[in-house]
């Protein structure tokens, strides 16, 4: 055989084992993304300062969560919603936060659940907003007015767990003769996602001194029409999942959303994005493991 022949040889058999260590590796992240990291549930613990905090709320602690995804539970991994709302109970909130997706298609996912998701208690309630798997859109109903009968049932059953579903309104938290205004978003994002959020509507009544905290599903809404057009001090997303896959900080999903995970900060407004805590398709997650946010207010003195 001739030298050139041995070097093309050569060559192509270092392409093949390189080949073969990715399709390995490749295979090894999707087997521990499935088998171990769906269900690897992390606690982040956020704490943010405020000028315009009242006294009466510094150190006031709320859970977000977002982004269950109910249907992917169901095959093998039932017991992990046990596990998620005993998690989300451990960290005695003042107040319990769903910023969206509760179902992947649509409200019949979450039949035989309730007993499960009535144990979620806080001291001051529970708050929730939909996401854009919430709208049916994800499921063929034979007629449109079917969709929008099973969004009614989906917000029944959700609101049947003691939770208060805030549809483009918001609710006061009291505390002596202070308060701050938790205020609940409908879904707002770009297209193909529905589009149904009316921040004017979701904070009618409210003064441009109260403290607010947005909850929004799709991150997007921040820079489109929080930041420098209301006075919201904190908002609180999901959606991405965080791309269910970090390596090294990075995310395809970065490509598509400018803030897609953690915290950004613009002014005097702040935006946390949570990876969420289920999956979208199937169980899998590698780096972007599933995650409730604890956020502690603080009074900046």
């Amino acid at each position: 055989m001739s030298n050139k022949n041995r070097k093309k040889n050569s060559g192509l058999c270092i392409i093949r084992i390189v080949l073969m260590s990715v399709a390995m590796f490749l295979l090894m992240i999707l087997a521990f993304g499935y088998f171990v990291g769906s269900r690897q549930f992390i606690v982040n613990q956020h704490s943010f300062y405020f000028k315009d905090l009242p006294e009466e709320f510094d150190g006031y602690r709320i859970v977000q969560f977002t982004d269950f995804h109910i249907q992917t539970f169901k095959k093998g991994h039932d017991s992990d919603i046990d596990t998620i709302i005993s998690l989300i109970n451990r960290q005695h909130a003042d107040a319990i936060v769903f910023t969206g997706d509760l179902v992947c298609r649509w409200s019949k996912e979450l039949d035989g659940y309730r007993r499960k998701m009535n144990k979620l208690k806080a001291k001051d309630g529970v708050f929730s907003v939909m996401g854009n798997h919430d709208y049916g859109t994800y499921h063929e109903f034979d007629t449109e007015s079917d969709r929008l009968a099973d969004i009614e049932e989906l917000q029944r059953k959700e609101r049947s767990y003691g939770w208060k579903l805030l549809l483009n309104e918001h609710a006061l938290i009291q505390r002596g003769n202070s308060h701050i205004a938790i205020v609940g978003s409908e879904n707002e994002g770009l297209p193909p996602f529905p589009a149904y959020g009316n921040l004017v509507k979701a904070a009618k009544g409210l003064k441009k001194s109260d403290f607010c905290i947005l909850l929004t599903h799709n991150p997007t809404h921040w820079k489109s029409k929080v930041v420098g057009k209301t006075s919201f001090q904190l908002t609180l997303s999901g959606h991405t999942h965080g791309g269910q896959f970090k390596l090294f900080g990075w995310s395809p999903c970065s490509w598509r959303y400018p803030e897609w995970s953690g915290i950004y900060e613009e002014g005097n407004q702040l935006l946390d994005v949570s990876d969420g805590v289920g999956c979208s398709i199937f169980p899998f997650r590698f780096g972007a493991w599933p995650a409730i946010n604890v956020i502690t207010l603080k009074k900046l003195k």
